[in-house]
């Protein structure tokens, strides 16, 4: 199998991904995420300081300190990370399927 380049120009890909996650513990989301935090040794005093008010202010902060987008995309052969970004907030959230009736509830 020939695993050469298709063009010696570099390609870039966009990722768009659309997450909805349900909180279902608000603690145990929050002590995840300042733990987190706090044994994060690149945060310089500021920075932590800023963060652990984030998590306190905004439970969506939470995630943003535990999702790692980079862990994502890091065993993708033939690839390497050029850019990321990403940012988490409490959205309206109505399932697709909310009209079917589950039958257990019918």
């Amino acid at each position: 199998m020939d695993t050469a380049p298709v063009s010696d120009n570099p390609q870039f890909i966009r990722l768009s991904l659309d997450i909805v996650l349900e909180v279902t513990d608000e603690g145990a989301l929050r002590a995840a995420a300042l733990e987190a935090v706090k044994g994060d040794e690149d945060l310089t005093a500021e920075e932590r300081s800023d963060a652990l008010a984030a998590i306190d202010a905004d439970l969506a902060e939470s995630v943003s300190y535990l999702i790692d987008p980079f862990s994502l995309v890091a065993d993708v052969p033939g690839t390497e990370l050029s850019e990321a970004g990403w940012q988490s907030e409490g959205a309206e959230y109505a399932p697709d399927d909310e009209d079917e009736v589950d039958e257990d509830e019918a």
